[in-house]
C-alpha cells in the first residue's frame, strides 16, 4: 500500500504515538464532535485508537483506516480522513473526515478528502464512494458536493439522543473521472 499520500499542503500518513495529544484536542473540541458519532475521547480510547490504526491498512474490508493529516509546513497534525471498504458491497467505500477548528475554511479538508477519493478509485479499485452528513453540517455537505458527490432524500436517524436528518452522498468512479480535481476551488 502506498503511504504516505500527499497533496500540495498535506501529508496523509499513518497515525503515530506522538499524535495522541493533538488528536485528542481536535477530536474533543465540541465543534468537531458535534456532527460525529462520538462526543468525547478519553486518553485510553485515544491510545486504543492509535494501536488499532497501526494494525489496519487502507483497503482492509470492514475496517476504518484513518489517514492522519499533517501540514507539510511545520508538521502539525490538523485532522484525519478515514475510509472503510464495505464488506457486503466489495467495491464501495465510505469516507469521513475531521479537521481541527483552527485549520478549517482553508481548503485543507478538500485537499485531503479529494486525495483519499482519488486513492480509493485508483489504487484501491473502488467503484463507488459514499459519505453521510447530518443536516446542519452545511460545510461538510458543501465539501462533498464540490467533490462531485450527490445526495438523495434525507433519512431520519436517531443521532445523539434525538431524531435528525441524515444526508447520504454517493459518487461513482465514472463521475469522478469527469468531475472535480485538484486544486481546491
Amino acid at each position: 500500500m502506498t503511504l504516505p499520500l500527499e497533496t500540495p499542503r498535506l501529508i496523509l500518513r499513518r497515525f503515530r504515538n506522538e499524535d495522541l495529544d493533538p488528536f485528542l484536542v481536535y477530536r474533543n473540541h465540541p465543534d468537531v464532535a458535534r456532527y460525529q458519532t462520538w462526543s468525547q475521547w478519553t486518553r485510553e480510547q485515544g491510545l486504543d485508537f492509535l494501536r488499532d490504526q497501526q494494525r489496519v491498512e487502507p483497503g482492509d474490508l470492514g475496517r476504518w483506516f484513518q489517514y492522519a493529516m499533517e501540514l507539510k509546513d511545520g508538521g502539525a497534525l490538523v485532522g484525519d480522513c478515514g475510509i472503510c471498504l464495505n464488506v457486503e458491497k466489495l467495491r464501495t467505500a465510505e469516507i469521513g473526515f475531521s479537521l481541527a477548528p483552527e485549520h478549517q475554511r482553508r481548503g485543507l479538508a478538500y485537499e485531503a478528502v479529494s486525495r483519499v477519493v482519488e486513492h480509493a478509485f485508483g489504487e484501491l479499485k473502488v467503484a463507488r464512494i459514499v459519505a453521510t452528513a447530518i443536516r446542519g453540517n452545511d460545510r461538510s455537505a458543501a465539501l462533498l458536493g464540490r467533490l462531485g458527490l450527490s445526495h438523495g432524500m434525507p433519512t431520519r436517524v436517531w443521532f445523539k439522543g434525538e431524531w435528525a436528518e441524515e444526508l447520504r452522498f454517493t459518487l461513482d468512479r465514472t463521475g469522478w473521472l469527469v468531475g472535480p480535481r485538484f486544486p481546491p476551488p
